[in-house]
């Protein structure tokens, strides 16, 4: 299976732990070398492919991971400050903060998809952070995320098995908005909220914060929100960069960080090196193969290293 790492340069988490919801997020990054995971991870704030996606193989070193352009702050110091679209919409209380650690949800599912890149996933949530109820909702959604044709599955290269016990080859794992700041976990090194793929501890972190408010360009399609930031982070797991919007009014590429903006002006504040700035403006979008087309990846990926 492909085990890839997503890089990105964190100092330190907040220490302070709060009842209710802060509007404030975490980094950024790009995919690093799969063959040799770090211990450290990047955040992501987007999910929408217009074009055809194309998985990295386990040989391939990608370039290295975008820096976010730390001189570009508001009048405040702030970094990013001028993005107003990645804001955490107002809504509905959360928990800030969980135990830190977490418990898989009980539940398994049958193969879906047929491609020869299998890769075996846990459902988890942190403890102390919601009802077994609510697990299972939760699991409910990431399942038929992926299990749909317009996922990853689409494109006839992967294959996707929940299981419950034994080791996965990822862990899809609701985290609270103050755990995920970790630079363990997510880190914070950007002030937007986020989820994240860390390649070292193996989790794809859903920022809980996201999933309960969702993020401004989605303009409250809670449910579409929720379906981009399980594929855009499963696409880090399967081998996926960061992809700039291709031209405006198309959709967004699942790989861009739409929980911050569908602008390529404001991303490329963040991400110069892979966004550029060219005023392109795309339409939300959370799936892979939004069309209903089932289109082959581009380039066969071989079976990856255990990791």
């Amino acid at each position: 299976m492909l085990t890839t790492v997503v890089i990105f340069q964190a100092t330190s988490g907040p220490s302070a732990t709060t009842q209710t919801a802060a509007q404030q997020p975490a980094p950024t990054g790009a995919i690093a070398n799969p063959a040799a995971p770090t211990p450290n991870s990047a955040a992501s704030g987007a999910n929408a492919i217009a074009k055809t996606p194309t998985l990295q193989p386990a040989d391939t070193v990608p370039p290295p991971g975008a820096v976010p352009d730390l001189t570009n702050r508001d009048a405040d110091g702030n970094l990013a400050g001028t993005i107003a679209a990645g804001a955490l919409p107002a809504g509905t209380d959360f928990v800030a903060t969980g135990a830190g650690t977490w418990h898989v949800v009980p539940g398994t599912s049958p193969q879906v998809g047929t491609g020869e890149q299998h890769s075996t996933y846990t459902i988890e949530v942190e403890d102390r952070l919601q009802s077994p109820e609510q697990d299972q909702a939760f699991a409910a959604a990431v399942d038929s995320t992926l299990a749909d044709p317009r996922s990853w599955i689409g494109g006839g290269q992967v294959s996707l098995t929940r299981i419950d016990s034994g080791a996965p080859d990822f862990r899809i794992s609701l985290t609270s908005q103050m755990t995920i700041r970790a630079p363990d976990q997510c880190g914070w090194e950007v002030p937007l909220e986020a989820s994240c793929y860390n390649g070292w501890v193996g989790r794809v972190f859903i920022n809980d914060a996201r999933w309960i408010r969702g993020a401004m360009s989605y303009n409250g399609d809670i449910t579409s929100y929720r379906s981009y930031a399980v594929n855009h982070e499963v696409g880090h797991a399967l081998g996926m960069r960061h992809e700039p919007c291709p031209g405006t009014g198309q959709p967004a590429p699942v790989m861009m960080q739409q929980s911050w903006s569908t602008s390529d002006d404001d991303l490329s504040v963040l991400d110069p090196q892979t966004i550029p700035r060219d005023g392109s403006v795309c339409t939300p979008n959370p799936y892979p193969f939004p069309g209903a087309a089932v289109v082959p990846l581009a380039s066969p990926a071989p079976s990856a290293a255990a990791g």
